[in-house]
């Protein structure tokens, strides 16, 4: 979609798209980083009243996620296959990290680990998890979307699904 199609279908103008955005891939990002702030919260509220717990809550929300840059894939698409690919896949991952790590946070994941543990993790979690699915999203023949689940949840650390085992 071009910058004139999207000011159009807002009712803006040039200049009030490029006074937010570089790119039209910019704002393709921007709107992946929206929606993974709106997951992010919504998987803490199911967390938080025990409608889904551990690996069950995982597959959740990662199936989300999946579900997110599904609908934009064309855009991303375009995103993660160009010269700015680079960059936009390390902002996707930041704001995995940040959800991660706000996740942690708000969850009192593993309160007995150093918080210099639980930021690594998140770090490693949201860039990792980012780079897996710019991958899956940009190869010819991906892997089907249930067996990428399978494997991203198998990732996660047992002590992040259930943080208190007895």
């Amino acid at each position: 979609m071009s910058v004139s199609e999207i000011v159009a279908e807002a009712g803006l103008n040039r200049s009030s798209f490029y006074a937010h955005f570089d790119t039209t891939g910019s704002l393709a990002v921007y709107v992946l980083e929206q929606a993974l702030r709106a997951i992010s919260e919504q998987d803490v509220q199911v967390r938080l009243i025990g409608e889904a717990t551990g690996r069950h809550a995982s597959r959740i929300v990662l199936g989300h996620i999946l579900d997110q840059v599904e609908g934009q894939r064309v855009e991303l698409l375009a995103v993660f296959g160009s010269a700015e690919g680079g960059a936009a896949t390390a902002r996707f991952g930041q704001q995995l990290a940040d959800n991660i790590g706000y996740y942690f946070q708000r969850l009192r994941i593993a309160p007995a680990r150093p918080p210099g543990e639980l930021a690594t993790t998140a770090v490693f979690l949201g860039h990792g998890l980012a780079a897996a699915i710019v991958h899956w999203l940009t190869e010819p023949s991906p892997c089907p979307r249930g067996d990428l689940v399978d494997v991203l949840v198998g990732l996660v650390p047992a002590w992040v699904d259930d943080p208190d085992p007895r």
